[in-house]
């Protein structure tokens, strides 16, 4: 990993990957035609995490959020890139632009290399082929929280709209965005699971009848996600012959109790699943969130998961970005490097770890969206250990698409001997400036999540919580972070400044750090000068740091 965060200013040669030939069709419908405009055609972005939401929802509630919550690849989706695209007409095509920079808080220079991820699909009509969508939805006791609440802090609001009911009306909107001829099955679970809906055309549901179901549901008892994902599958197991694609959508706030609650156990359910067709979409809801959980089964192919702020987000996530969601683009991305002067240090972006001789992997890639801004969450970055001056690196990069056929395309990049700062790309001044805060936050949080003790004449814990349950760590940047935010700040505010005004929602992620580090202070100082200190809460309410992680 680097040893300090990079600065953004960068020194760019965009190095274009032409691509020819047609790409495999399944999974879409509206055309592969190559297009000649940016705006007309579908971008790309990797699987696994979605968003950087649960992150920033935890610290506008005052609480020090889990580092897995934040991932690069879900920072990125939050964002549009400019790739430096060509003119593409296959399925997925890659484009690399290397630069050169400067840390911005120990002014040493390091290398990156982007890859943008771009595709020549026609965005035109874009929609996905008929499918079979099963939703399996968590009612267990801890969705009957608030959005904004810990569940297991135990402190409830009842003005706080509750996870459950926003996550009915959410998959009921859901039914809107599915075509006549998908057909859709819907379950719940909490100690047990049971089937509200059995699969059935969407054409020939009384939709009335499962809107009403659905907000019959009460929330109550265990979280046996077990016993959901194994009523799903048994739902979809017994469809007589048939070939089309299928997705689980799970809505939850991910902290299973019963059942089989090991991840690694869950992964492998999963991934034997996936290569029979049926693939795995989280939705998560509420600030307990548990991404360390979902983190676990990112790598799934055809795997992805969200998280959502708030009732509205919800409903936006199941509804226009629907199609998004569950139509996979391309499988099995690699990119090889071949260099005498160049070795790969680091991958971001992507949440499967390279294997060897591959400077990336890539399990899955998604369509997404594209604007005069360019690609949503179309870019990963590497960083690069230069061991000469100039180096010619060869790229390799190959894919599969959903009919099984590989395609391959061979670039030639040459690292010039540039200083920094120098940058010719928005998009890759962003993906590294995104790269500095992501990194710079996740140790943070790593950093106040180090471990509670608990007072001597503590009442003895009546239960501990499970493997995925957690309870609240109280908001506070305590040192060395008190020094290193402040200076990282105005530094990531020149960036956004730059980059017109981007990182409206990051930059308040900061200004909260930086408040609370200065009233922090403000504190310390009044200890130190003979004054009384008020904790917000003591050591043993907030035994969460030792279970959460």
């Amino acid at each position: 990993m680097r040893s300090a965060l990079a600065t953004v200013c960068v020194a760019l040669l965009t190095i274009t990957a032409g691509c020819s030939g047609a790409g495999g069709g399944a999974g879409l419908t509206g055309g592969d035609a190559a297009s000649s405009g940016r705006s007309a055609s579908l971008g790309a972005s990797v699987g696994g995490a979605q968003d950087a939401t649960a992150f920033r929802r935890n610290v506008e509630e005052g609480y020090v959020p889990r580092p897995s919550a934040m991932t690069y690849e879900g920072l990125y989706h939050d964002y549009y890139f400019d790739t430096g695209e060509s003119d593409c007409d296959r399925r997925f095509c890659p484009s690399y632009s290397q630069g050169v920079v400067e840390d911005p808080l120990s002014n040493e220079t390091e290398h990156y290399l982007t890859v943008g991820l771009d595709s020549g699909i026609s965005a035109e009509g874009f929609d996905h082929e008929p499918m079979d969508v099963v939703v399996v939805l968590d009612t267990s006791g801890s969705m009957d929280s608030g959005f904004s609440e810990y569940h297991y802090d135990g402190d409830e609001s009842a003005a706080d709209r509750r996870k459950i009911t926003a996550a009915t009306d959410a998959v009921a909107s859901m039914t809107d965005e599915l075509n006549g001829a998908d057909r859709l099955g819907v379950v719940t679970y909490d100690d047990s699971a049971g089937r509200v809906q059995g699969l059935a055309r969407v054409d020939e549901l009384e939709r009335s009848g499962v809107d009403q179901r659905l907000r019959d549901v009460r929330a109550g008892g265990g979280t046996n996600l077990d016993a959901g994902m194994r009523t799903a599958h048994a739902m979809l197991d017994e469809r007589a012959n048939e070939s089309r694609p299928a997705r689980v959508v799970y809505v939850t706030d991910a902290m299973p109790n019963l059942g089989d609650t090991d991840g690694r156990s869950l992964e492998d359910r999963l991934q034997e699943r996936a290569g029979e067709g049926i693939h795995t979409t989280f939705v998560g809801a509420g600030v307990d969130f548990n991404a360390d959980l979902t983190e676990s089964i990112a790598t799934v192919r055809g795997a992805n998961y969200y998280s959502v702020k708030s009732p509205t987000a919800f409903d936006e996530r199941m509804t226009e970005g629907f199609d998004y969601m569950v139509t996979p683009l391309a499988y099995n991305l690699s990119l090889q490097v071949e260099s005498d002067g160049a070795d790969v240090e680091a991958v971001y972006g992507s949440p499967n770890d390279p294997e060897t001789g591959e400077l990336l992997h890539v399990n899955t890639l998604f369509p997404s969206r594209t604007s005069e801004n360019g690609t949503e969450g179309g870019v990963m970055l590497v960083e690069l250990n230069r061991t000469a001056p100039d180096a010619t690196v060869t790229l390799t990069a190959s894919y599969e698409d959903p009919d099984g056929e590989v395609h391959e395309t061979t670039r030639e990049v040459d690292l010039t001997d540039r200083e920094a700062p120098h940058y010719e790309s928005p998009g890759v001044r962003k993906a590294v400036a995104l790269t500095d805060y992501a990194y710079l936050l996740r140790s943070w949080a790593a950093h106040e999540r180090g471990g509670v003790a608990v007072e001597a004449d503590d009442a003895i814990e009546r239960r501990g919580l499970g493997q995925w349950e957690q309870q609240s760590v109280d908001l506070r940047v305590t040192a060395p972070y008190d020094e290193r935010l402040p200076r990282f700040a105005e530094h990531f505010r020149a960036e956004a400044s730059a980059l017109s005004g981007d990182f409206e929602d990051d930059l308040a992620v900061l200004d909260r750090l930086l408040r609370e580090a200065d009233d922090e202070g403000e504190d310390a100082a009044t200890t130190e000068a003979g004054g009384t200190e008020t904790p917000a809460a003591t050591d043993a309410e907030r035994t969460a740091t030792s279970t959460a992680g």
